[in-house]
């Protein structure tokens, strides 16, 4: 029997029998063993430039720890170091970094043309907060296949809504959740974590609401994260460099929180006026105004 064959035959035998904890055991005990570092109770991560260059998440994402576990407060250290964490089925908790990041300046977002005349049909209503976990859901069930956001993470993310730092987005139709988006903030700093359309574009509309709303508080950063998409890109995010990604996480995380009371940060607001104060700003700055 060839070695390959005798491979086969071992993952046969332990999605039948074993119900694939062998998989899980060489996953969380050897996979990884020697090409990361392995986090302990202590909440550390090694310097980004240790990273495995080698186990890559996308074209950018680039290997930094291994192991740990979904409480809020490693998770919030994580992302106040610039480091994100992933998990796939049958796999301890990833950690990542990258040499560049995708981010968005809440004053440079892009509004299409597209996009501009659906926001003057004001067909649809948008809220903060007020269906934080069915936003979740809804992200969990679009990205499914891909068995990133487990139940795991679902429960980290319901703990950090609870503690003041997991927010959600949510676009409304006739009393129906159509779209929506949610992720973790602290400071001046803004990271999306996921988001869901069941109606063309709305996902796109509360990512544009909530980057107007946050450009008029003076917002430093929407972090995009790692893997910098076309997506993104055509709303006005850019590319920028590990170590200029750090320096502006590093003014973001160090000021007081600007909204302190999320689930209002909409109401008796205008998005379609914002908009447009939002272009003559543009227009001014053109101008020299």
């Amino acid at each position: 029997m060839t070695l390959q064959k005798f491979k086969s035959g071992l993952l046969k035998l332990d999605d039948i029998i074993l119900k694939g904890r062998l998989k899980a055991f060489y996953s969380h005990r050897i996979k990884y063993r020697g090409k990361a570092y392995v986090l302990t109770q202590d909440l550390y991560f090694p310097p980004h430039n240790t990273a495995n260059k080698d186990i890559r998440m996308g074209p950018e994402g680039e290997l930094l720890a291994v192991g740990g576990d979904w409480e809020p407060e490693r998770i919030i250290f994580a992302y106040k170091n610039g480091v994100y964490p992933v998990v796939f089925k049958d796999q301890p908790i990833l950690w990542w970094t990258a040499e560049n990041h995708c981010v968005m300046y809440p004053k440079d977002i892009h509004i299409p043309k597209n996009m501009r005349a659906l926001i003057r049909q004001n067909k649809f209503r948008l809220t903060i907060d007020k269906a934080f976990y069915d936003v979740v859901s809804a992200c969990s069930e679009t990205r499914q296949k891909y068995t990133w956001l487990t139940h795991e993470q679902v429960e980290a993310f319901h703990k950090l809504h609870a503690l003041g730092f997991a927010h959600s987005v949510e676009v409304w139709q006739d009393e129906k959740l159509v779209g929506g988006l949610f992720g973790i903030s602290f400071g001046s700093y803004f990271h999306g974590e996921s988001m869901f359309a069941r109606v063309s574009h709305t996902s796109k509309l509360a990512y544009i609401a909530l980057s107007v709303r946050l450009a008029e508080m003076n917002f430093a950063i929407m972090d995009c994260g790692i893997w910098p998409t076309e997506h993104m890109k055509s709303l006005g995010a850019v590319v920028i460099s590990r170590d200029e990604f750090l320096e502006i996480l590093d003014r973001s995380k160090d000021v007081p929180d600007v909204i302190e009371d999320w689930d209002h940060l909409l109401d008796n607001w205008d998005l379609k006026q914002a908009v447009q104060n939002h272009f003559d700003g543009l227009t001014s700055q053109r101008e020299g105004v």
